[in-house]
């Protein structure tokens, strides 16, 4: 029998979930140590058939039942939900909730729940609208009642997506801008979710006492809109500025225009205010230096991006 500690990933198919577990696997040290079981709603995916001979197993998120027999055992989970798969402040929250329960019912040792700020807190409820946040933050409050070992990872914005938000300056042209509607200051934190969210999981794993009832700021570094479009165009080769005029009215337009429901449109538009006023942690520091290991850097990311170099 393995003496191996289990550690379930939820989103073992997603961003996250995957770089959680090849991190873990990859390194000798805690493949050693952790037997991994992989968690999506949807074993006949692709990317969770590849996963199989890894222990994918079948949950849902909405079901107690399902997820008992998936964490009964486990002496560590790292738990994510995906907001665009629910796009429901309640339901998205009652899913990690679910987790929360079955985590305290098992007595799992350490719950690693992928966070986001409580931005109506936070702001003295002058942003209410930015409900893909507070959904995570109401799990957390949750997660802190039930007395669970924890810690909360808060990751900075995804680097791969940005390159969504570069738009030509008109039909066809090989010239671009990038399309926020952020004063040029503001700064924002990068994270490349694929590579170093599985590092900072395992460092979080390996380091239990350090980190419990933590919350975990992740990224790189932080980036003004300027700096962001300097990298893409000195590192990326992308003739790219940032527009004289971008207002939240093009943004809601262009948001229309790709089908994102208008509530949804708010909430982008109020996250953005709150990360301009309060920063995008809600004034936690940064997190960006406790790795032994170098994370990656937005330079980085850009030179090695397909999206980018298509751009050119």
């Amino acid at each position: 029998m393995s003496n191996k500690k289990i550690l379930v990933v939820f989103g073992a198919t997603g961003n996250q979930g995957r770089s959680v577990i090849d991190s873990i696997l990859n390194d000798p040290t805690t493949a050693a140590q952790f037997e991994i079981f992989g968690v999506t709603r949807d074993v006949s995916k692709p990317a969770a058939v590849a996963l199989a001979e890894r222990g994918v197993k079948l949950a849902d998120l909405d079901d107690k039942e399902s997820l008992r027999l998936v964490v009964k055992g486990a002496y560590a989970i790292f738990a994510v939900t995906n907001w665009q798969e629910v796009m429901n402040k309640e339901r998205e929250a009652q899913q990690g909730n679910n987790i929360a329960d079955v985590a305290k019912e098992f007595n799992v040792q350490h719950l690693i729940w992928s966070s986001l700020p409580n931005v109506s807190k936070i702001s003295n409820n002058k942003y209410t609208k930015v409900l893909h946040f507070d959904s995570k933050a109401v799990v957390e409050e949750h997660v802190r009642s039930l007395g669970i070992p924890a810690t909360f990872l808060y990751l900075g914005i995804f680097m791969n997506f940005l390159p969504s938000n570069i738009i030509p300056t008109s039909e066809g042209a090989k010239s671009y801008n990038l399309a926020f509607p952020f004063p040029p200051d503001t700064k924002i934190p990068l994270i490349s979710v694929n590579k170093d969210t599985g590092a900072y999981v395992k460092h979080i794993l390996l380091n239990r006492e350090t980190f419990l009832g933590r919350q975990v700021s992740a990224c790189e570094n932080e980036y003004t809109l300027s700096e962001i479009v300097s990298i893409f165009k000195n590192v990326g080769g992308v003739d790219i500025s940032l527009p004289a005029s971008y207002t939240e009215g093009d943004f809601k337009n262009r948001l229309t225009a790709l089908g994102v429901p208008e509530f949804f449109q708010e909430d982008l538009v109020e996250n953005m205010k709150f990360i301009h006023e309060f920063g995008y942690f809600g004034g936690l520091k940064l997190d960006h230096d406790i790795l032994p290991e170098p994370l990656e850097t937005f330079e980085e990311f850009v030179a090695k991006s397909s999206e980018i170099a298509a751009l050119k």
